[in-house]
């Protein structure tokens, strides 16, 4: 703290705020530098550059270079930084909430809340029975009561540092995972348990707030917590205003952009100027903010940069400035290990207690306890509080200082630990559909690519009808791709230079970007999805496909959808406009770590449902006379030959039947004559089906009898499942060869809205033998090709699927569930 003037309006008073900020700027400035050429040594271990950041802060805080700046008397770092600091974790926590998964938030709530409760529990009792044995070496004498003591060491031994987690779990790219997510909400969740905590503590205490009483302060607190209140109840109607005004632009204008921030850095600081913690509020105006629209773009765009670049690296190396070497000695470091050490037992001993309850490994439930441990700047600002009340020593406040920095050093290889268990996870796991759990007790992670306006609205359409259930449906990623303007040889003629020089400033990338937000923003508003765009520039097919993996691996998709490099022409005609997208679907097949299906949409389909509109939205009620139900507006076909991808096919098909919207029917190709053993009733079909027959399989018959393939396991499964409780409708077309089959499938043309069939690998081979070498896109297969090929204007929709080839053996990771 800065050593008082006499003088109110000395012309040293302007000279130290500007020696002060110049200070901040170098030190800040020499803080991130060296932190980055300190990770160049450490990420190659898979360590959070919060570390080198961290070691950054110890180095550049050991140059004293306040000594030489500022010509007065700095306390501590925390006096220089504390402002700064304080609106990094503010406008942090509320980027967190603006990007948070709240679906997937919801599905956790269960995990967390046990989580959170055993660790929080844990720690209180063992602060509570420790904090006799170091009354006498961590207060002032003469002292308070030792009940002051306790409540202060549980605060301390409880607490998470909520923003150093969610800083590290997401550069490190384990947000999206199951044990990132844990992770994440369970140290928010302690983060304000202790926060409420503690103000409610220092409504006893007048270091904050000397001119009130502790009646005053909670009326003050109470007060800010109204303000709180009716800001955010007035934020999603000026959001909504917001957006209409900017209705068709990627963004909001600047002086827009400008009020928000500022209003979140205002409504932020509503308990701080109360003497309380900001973090709760910002993270709340997070998750209130509205996701789609132009503002919450805007406000991304505006904070992601800044904060990733610039704010956290000087929040964490903010931390490490605060350690003096001239300070330090066993009496400092002893205690900073103990506190350490009771930290990490009561949180991995709480982790360990859930770990029983959630069925968690208790190795993964370590990693949590050591996670849950960091406390970063939330202790420090708790304990800078408890030393201003004479509840800790100074001593004592450095050894909270290097515990916390200890703490944190602690988690860089457990993080590192976690992100390559997680990689190794997905690469190695199940990630097929055909073995997943049902859609209840399974969340569908999706990843949807698109390269413009124009097939946006098919590509959603499907998405919204595989998620039945819009609240329990992890956040879905829409990967754009917008032509990136290459340099052309030669001399360009003047008009030319000028029409390229305007549409420089109009901007490539937010033209492309905003036909697709329209689109986007449609389908969030109308179907409840959280959908999120991410924009790539389209460098070849080899990068995009790159581009394409790593997006699939850091949202963690269990399907990969892209769409067919042929585009349909208005008479119905498949016109392939760019044969570049036909190579970059071959590479992303090839390359997928999850399933992966390609659309072929048809948006001018003639008769009934095209995918073009929500289903909400859509006046189409194709199918209504013939099913008898009004709500039945997509009909959808599932086209089975045999073998992994076809079972892949059914297993995406069955997750549209559990939307009320889709009536699924299931069409397998036999052999004719053949009956695959099953004892089944059977009625003839009239001519016009074309030689389909309905079949009503019984499940003793299905399931019976040793050596039954993984087909007829699977359409026994769908039996009981879906036809059994007329949630779904089965058939078989007996054929005779391979013409019977294109005569059969181009015969489904008007029928249905969508076709869903396997890439290749079907059984048996007699039923498409010399379709192979015919087919000219490998990337759909022959059965695919023949229904996306189709020059009909009565055609659907085509989604091929391929199913992911086998993991391979790890002696580390459970065997898939089957």
């Amino acid at each position: 703290m800065a050593r008082p003037i006499d003088c109110d309006f000395d012309v040293s008073v302007q000279n130290v705020a500007l020696d002060t900020l110049f200070l901040i700027v170098i030190q800040a400035a020499v803080a991130i530098a060296l932190g980055k050429f300190i990770h160049l040594s450490l990420r190659r271990h898979n360590l959070p550059s919060a570390i080198s950041q961290l070691l950054a802060g110890i180095i550049v805080g050991s140059l004293d270079l306040h000594d030489v700046i500022v010509h007065v008397d700095v306390q501590n770092a925390e006096d220089t930084f504390g402002r700064y600091v304080s609106e990094a974790r503010i406008f942090y926590m509320f980027y967190v909430g603006l990007e948070a998964d709240l679906a997937a938030l919801r599905n956790d709530v269960r995990r967390c809340t046990i989580a959170t409760y055993a660790s929080v529990a844990t720690c209180l009792l063992i602060a509570a029975f420790v904090s006799g044995g170091m009354y006498g070496s961590m207060m002032h004498t003469p002292v308070r009561s030792p009940e002051v003591l306790a409540a202060v060491l549980m605060l301390t031994l409880a607490n998470t540092a909520s923003v150093d987690v969610a800083r590290m779990a997401d550069e490190m790219g384990i947000a999206a995972t199951a044990s990132g997510r844990l992770a994440v909400a369970t140290a928010i969740a302690t983060n304000v348990i202790c926060i409420v905590g503690e103000g409610v503590f220092s409504c006893m205490a007048s270091g904050r707030t000397p001119a009130y009483s502790a009646s005053g302060r909670l009326g003050v607190g109470l007060l800010a917590l109204l303000k709180v209140g009716a800001a955010a109840a007035l934020l999603r109607p000026a959001v909504a205003f917001m957006n209409r005004r900017n209705a068709g632009r990627h963004r909001v204008g600047n002086w827009e952009l400008v009020l928000l921030l500022v209003a979140v850095s205002f409504i932020g600081n509503f308990p701080q100027s109360a003497g309380f913690d900001g973090m709760p509020v910002s993270l709340l105006l997070g998750l209130a903010f509205p996701r789609e629209g132009p503002a919450a773009r805007g406000v991304a765009e505006a904070l992601a940069y800044p904060l990733h670049a610039l704010a956290m690296p000087f929040y964490f190396a903010a931390m490490g400035m605060r350690l003096n070497f001239s300070a330090m000695s066993g009496a400092i470091l002893v205690p900073a290990v103990l506190l350490t050490l009771l930290g990490l037992i009561g949180k991995c001993v709480g982790t360990m207690a859930a770990a029983r309850f959630l069925k968690m490994p208790l190795a993964d439930a370590l990693r949590l306890g050591v996670l849950l441990n960091i406390k970063g700047h939330v202790n420090m600002i708790d304990m800078s509080f408890a030393s201003s009340e004479g509840i800790w020593a100074e001593q004592a406040l450095m050894a909270m200082v290097v515990g916390s920095m200890i703490s944190t050093i602690i988690a860089g290889p457990v993080f590192a630990a976690v992100f390559r268990r997680e990689k190794e996870a997905y690469a190695c796991s199940g990630q097929a559909l055909e073995h997943m759990a049902s859609p209840e007790e399974e969340e569908l992670r999706m990843l949807a690519c698109v390269h413009g306006a124009r097939g946006t609205p098919g590509m959603l359409s499907l998405v919204e009808l595989l998620a039945s259930e819009p609240r329990a449906q992890p956040t879905v990623h829409v990967l754009h791709f917008y032509a990136v303007a290459r340099r052309q040889a030669g001399p360009r003629l003047y008009h030319r230079r000028v029409q390229d020089s305007e549409h420089k400033r109009m901007g490539s990338r937010h033209d492309a970007a905003t036909q697709v937000n329209c689109a986007v923003d449609v389908f969030a508003s109308a179907t409840g999805l959280a959908i999120r765009q991410v924009d790539a520039g389209d460098r070849g097919a080899a990068t995009n496909a790159k581009a394409v993996r790593r997006w699939t691996e850091d949202v963690r998709a269990g399907l990969l959808l892209v769409p067919y490099h042929k585009d349909q022409h208005y008479d119905g005609t498949m016109v392939c406009r760019r044969d570049d997208r036909r190579q970059l679907n071959l590479e992303v097949l090839a390359r997928a770590p999850c399933t992966a299906a390609i659309l072929a949409d048809r948006p001018f389909r003639r008769s009934g449902t095209s995918f073009q509109l929500p289903t909400k939205m859509s006046t189409s009620m194709e199918a209504a006379g013939s099913q008898g139900d009004e709500t039945v507006t997509t009909r959808v076909a599932a086209v089975f030959f045999g073998g992994p991808d076809d079972r892949e096919a059914v297993a995406i098909a069955c997750r549209l039947a559990k939307n009320e919207s889709v009536r699924l029917t299931v069409i397998r190709f036999v052999l004719r004559g053949t009956q695959h053993g099953r004892a089944a009733a059977t009625s003839s079909a009239d001519d016009a089906t074309g030689g389909e027959v309905s079949v009503v399989v019984h499940d003793d018959d299905a399931t019976g009898g040793g050596g039954v393939d993984p087909d007829e396991e699977c359409m026994a499964a769908f039996h009981r499942a879906y036809v059994a409780k007329e949630r779904a409708a089965y058939a078989e077309k007996a054929v005779t060869g391979p013409m019977d089959v294109v005569e059969a499938l181009r015969g489904m043309a008007g029928a249905y809205a969508l076709l869903v069939a396997g890439r290749g690998g079907r059984q048996p081979a007699e039923l498409v033998v010399g379709l192979e070498g015919w087919a000219e896109c490998a990337e759909v297969g022959p059965v695919g090709e023949i229904l996306a090929s189709d020059g009909s204007l009565e055609m659907g929709s085509v989604l091929v699927v391929q199913q992911k080839a086998p993991p391979p053996f790890h002696p580390d990771l459970p065997p898939p569930a089957t």
